[in-house]
């Protein structure tokens, strides 16, 4: 199992990849649609505090199988909503290009 510092290293990561890709795509979009890259951004940190509260506090969430299962879930959550987030924002990328 890899260790919990690399979990949230890779967390950290992922998010600030994400917020970052929605920093640069300020310079594309119109005032009207920035409200949207805020609202990626915002979740994004959510998404972050949450799972490294999640990664920090193993023993509060019940629904604990092993650590192995449990860690592995909490990645795999990680990648489901950075790659929601990136499409998302390549949504936004594409209806600027119409």
């Amino acid at each position: 199992m890899a260790s919990i510092r690399d979990l949230k290293k890779d967390i950290n990561f992922l998010t600030d990849e994400v917020i970052g890709n929605c920093f640069l795509h300020y310079y594309f979009v119109e005032d009207n649609e920035q409200k949207k890259v805020d609202e990626i951004i915002e979740e994004m940190v959510k998404v972050r505090n949450d799972l490294i509260n999640r990664v920090n506090n193993p023993a509060e969430d019940s629904n604990k199988k092993t650590d192995k299962d449990y860690y592995r879930s909490i990645r795999d959550e990680l990648i489901e909503k950075a790659n929601k987030a990136f499409d998302s924002l390549e949504k936004l990328q594409q209806k600027e290009k119409k």
